[in-house]
Protein backbone atom coordinates (compact mmCIF):
# COMPACT_ATOMS: atom_id res chain seq x y z
CA UNK A 1 0.00 0.00 0.00
CA UNK A 2 1.32 3.12 -0.92
CA UNK A 3 0.71 6.55 1.15
CA UNK A 4 -0.50 9.35 -0.54
CA UNK A 5 1.72 12.43 0.98
CA UNK A 6 -0.97 14.92 0.04
CA UNK A 7 -3.85 13.40 1.50
CA UNK A 8 -4.84 13.91 4.70
CA UNK A 9 -4.08 12.18 8.20
CA UNK A 10 -7.02 10.62 10.34
CA UNK A 11 -4.95 12.27 13.31
CA UNK A 12 -5.25 15.61 11.25
CA UNK A 13 -9.59 15.03 11.31
CA UNK A 14 -9.80 16.77 14.93
CA UNK A 15 -7.89 19.80 14.44
CA UNK A 16 -9.56 22.93 13.02
CA UNK A 17 -9.29 23.52 9.53
CA UNK A 18 -8.55 27.58 9.54
CA UNK A 19 -5.40 28.83 10.54
CA UNK A 20 -6.45 31.50 12.49
CA UNK A 21 -5.33 31.61 15.85
CA UNK A 22 -7.33 30.99 18.83
CA UNK A 23 -9.38 33.89 19.98
CA UNK A 24 -10.18 34.64 23.72
CA UNK A 25 -13.59 35.80 25.01
CA UNK A 26 -13.09 38.45 27.54
CA UNK A 27 -16.42 40.19 26.57
CA UNK A 28 -18.07 35.99 27.55
CA UNK A 29 -15.61 36.05 30.82
CA UNK A 30 -16.75 39.39 32.25
CA UNK A 31 -20.61 38.58 32.07
CA UNK A 32 -20.07 35.38 33.74
CA UNK A 33 -17.79 36.77 36.73
CA UNK A 34 -20.51 39.17 36.65
CA UNK A 35 -23.41 37.40 36.99
CA UNK A 36 -21.36 35.03 39.80
CA UNK A 37 -21.12 37.90 41.58
CA UNK A 38 -24.80 39.11 41.58
CA UNK A 39 -25.63 35.61 42.70
CA UNK A 40 -23.62 35.87 45.71
CA UNK A 41 -24.39 39.32 46.89
CA UNK A 42 -28.48 38.45 46.07
CA UNK A 43 -27.55 35.12 48.36
CA UNK A 44 -26.03 37.54 50.99
CA UNK A 45 -28.43 39.96 50.74
CA UNK A 46 -31.25 37.35 51.21
CA UNK A 47 -29.62 35.53 54.44
CA UNK A 48 -29.14 38.69 56.32
CA UNK A 49 -32.63 39.45 55.40
CA UNK A 50 -33.60 36.05 56.48
CA UNK A 51 -31.85 36.08 59.58
CA UNK A 52 -33.12 39.30 60.90
CA UNK A 53 -36.75 37.99 59.49
CA UNK A 54 -35.59 35.13 62.48
CA UNK A 55 -34.75 37.44 64.86
CA UNK A 56 -37.75 39.80 64.74
CA UNK A 57 -40.31 36.73 65.08
CA UNK A 58 -37.91 34.80 68.05
CA UNK A 59 -38.84 38.27 69.61
CA UNK A 60 -42.24 38.60 68.77
CA UNK A 61 -42.48 35.31 70.28
CA UNK A 62 -40.82 35.93 73.16
CA UNK A 63 -43.07 38.82 74.02
CA UNK A 64 -46.25 36.87 73.62
CA UNK A 65 -44.75 33.89 76.20
CA UNK A 66 -43.70 36.92 78.79
CA UNK A 67 -47.47 37.91 78.08
CA UNK A 68 -48.93 34.79 78.26
CA UNK A 69 -46.76 33.84 81.74
CA UNK A 70 -47.41 37.30 83.39
CA UNK A 71 -51.31 36.73 82.76
CA UNK A 72 -50.92 33.18 84.11
CA UNK A 73 -49.05 34.68 87.45
CA UNK A 74 -51.88 37.18 87.89
CA UNK A 75 -54.84 34.56 87.44
CA UNK A 76 -53.62 32.33 90.12
CA UNK A 77 -52.35 35.28 92.52
CA UNK A 78 -55.60 37.38 91.81
CA UNK A 79 -57.42 34.15 92.87
CA UNK A 80 -55.06 32.49 95.61
CA UNK A 81 -55.62 34.28 99.53
CA UNK A 82 -56.31 33.45 102.97
CA UNK A 83 -58.11 35.14 105.72
CA UNK A 84 -55.07 35.05 107.89
CA UNK A 85 -53.23 37.14 105.05
CA UNK A 86 -55.76 39.25 103.63
CA UNK A 87 -53.58 41.77 104.30
CA UNK A 88 -50.55 40.65 101.98
CA UNK A 89 -52.97 40.22 99.71
CA UNK A 90 -53.09 43.38 98.42
CA UNK A 91 -49.40 43.83 98.14
CA UNK A 92 -49.08 40.71 96.52
CA UNK A 93 -51.49 41.41 93.94
CA UNK A 94 -50.44 45.31 93.32
CA UNK A 95 -46.84 44.65 91.30
CA UNK A 96 -48.97 43.12 88.82
CA UNK A 97 -51.17 45.96 87.96
CA UNK A 98 -50.80 48.75 85.38
CA UNK A 99 -50.86 52.47 87.35
CA UNK A 100 -54.38 52.48 86.33
CA UNK A 101 -55.81 49.61 87.90
CA UNK A 102 -53.64 49.54 91.09
CA UNK A 103 -54.94 52.79 91.92
CA UNK A 104 -58.38 51.32 91.57
CA UNK A 105 -57.60 48.24 93.05
CA UNK A 106 -56.44 49.75 96.09
CA UNK A 107 -59.13 52.04 96.84
CA UNK A 108 -61.46 49.02 96.68
CA UNK A 109 -58.61 47.02 98.79
CA UNK A 110 -60.24 47.77 102.17
CA UNK A 111 -63.77 46.15 100.89
CA UNK A 112 -61.84 43.38 99.60
CA UNK A 113 -59.67 42.41 103.02
CA UNK A 114 -62.56 43.01 104.88
CA UNK A 115 -64.28 40.21 102.81
CA UNK A 116 -62.03 38.23 102.95
CA UNK A 117 -61.78 37.88 106.59
CA UNK A 118 -65.06 38.39 107.61
CA UNK A 119 -66.13 35.14 105.54
CA UNK A 120 -63.29 33.35 106.63
CA UNK A 121 -62.51 33.02 102.72
CA UNK A 122 -59.84 30.76 101.28
CA UNK A 123 -59.48 30.73 98.00
CA UNK A 124 -56.42 28.96 95.88
CA UNK A 125 -56.38 29.79 92.05
CA UNK A 126 -55.43 27.48 88.88
CA UNK A 127 -54.87 27.78 85.46
CA UNK A 128 -56.70 24.83 84.35
CA UNK A 129 -54.26 22.90 81.59
CA UNK A 130 -55.43 20.95 78.52
CA UNK A 131 -54.27 16.93 77.96
CA UNK A 132 -50.50 17.60 77.53
CA UNK A 133 -50.43 20.04 80.66
CA UNK A 134 -50.43 22.81 78.69
CA UNK A 135 -52.00 25.97 80.80
CA UNK A 136 -55.03 27.32 78.54
CA UNK A 137 -53.72 30.67 77.79
CA UNK A 138 -53.08 32.60 74.32
CA UNK A 139 -53.09 35.43 72.92
CA UNK A 140 -56.36 37.47 71.52
CA UNK A 141 -54.55 40.39 70.40
CA UNK A 142 -50.85 41.76 70.72
CA UNK A 143 -48.93 44.60 69.55
CA UNK A 144 -45.65 46.61 70.63
CA UNK A 145 -47.14 47.64 74.10
CA UNK A 146 -50.41 46.12 75.02
CA UNK A 147 -52.12 42.59 74.90
CA UNK A 148 -55.85 41.11 74.98
CA UNK A 149 -54.73 37.32 77.09
CA UNK A 150 -57.98 34.79 77.38
CA UNK A 151 -57.15 32.56 80.44
CA UNK A 152 -59.36 29.54 81.90
CA UNK A 153 -59.20 28.72 85.13
CA UNK A 154 -60.50 27.73 88.25
CA UNK A 155 -60.54 28.38 92.24
CA UNK A 156 -61.22 26.10 94.48
CA UNK A 157 -62.83 28.30 97.68
CA UNK A 158 -63.96 27.82 100.80
CA UNK A 159 -66.42 30.64 102.48
CA UNK A 160 -67.25 29.35 106.16
CA UNK A 161 -66.90 26.10 105.29
CA UNK A 162 -68.96 25.72 102.36
CA UNK A 163 -66.62 24.50 99.55
CA UNK A 164 -67.25 26.39 96.32
CA UNK A 165 -65.16 25.64 92.98
CA UNK A 166 -65.65 28.87 90.47
CA UNK A 167 -64.86 28.65 86.97
CA UNK A 168 -63.27 31.87 85.33
CA UNK A 169 -63.33 32.46 81.95
CA UNK A 170 -61.26 36.05 82.09
CA UNK A 171 -60.12 38.33 78.94
CA UNK A 172 -57.15 40.04 80.78
CA UNK A 173 -56.18 43.83 78.99
CA UNK A 174 -52.44 43.67 79.50
CA UNK A 175 -49.85 46.63 78.92
CA UNK A 176 -46.11 46.83 78.73
CA UNK A 177 -44.20 49.41 80.98
CA UNK A 178 -40.45 49.22 80.88
CA UNK A 179 -40.56 45.79 79.30
CA UNK A 180 -43.16 43.95 81.84
CA UNK A 181 -46.58 42.48 80.78
CA UNK A 182 -48.89 44.45 83.56
CA UNK A 183 -52.74 43.89 83.68
CA UNK A 184 -54.58 46.84 82.85
CA UNK A 185 -57.70 45.42 83.52
CA UNK A 186 -59.78 42.17 83.00
CA UNK A 187 -63.47 40.90 82.25
CA UNK A 188 -65.32 37.51 82.34
CA UNK A 189 -65.86 36.33 78.80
Amino acid sequence: MTVDPDAPDDTDLDQPTTDQPRRSRPLLATVLVGLCALVLCGGLIFWFWLHGQTEENSASEQDRIAAMQAAENFTVVWNTFRPTDANTYVDRVTPLLSTKFATQFKDASKDVVTGITQQRLFSKGKVLTDGDGIPLVGIASIDSDSAEVLVVADAARVANRQRVLRHWRWQISMVKVDGHWLVDSFKEV
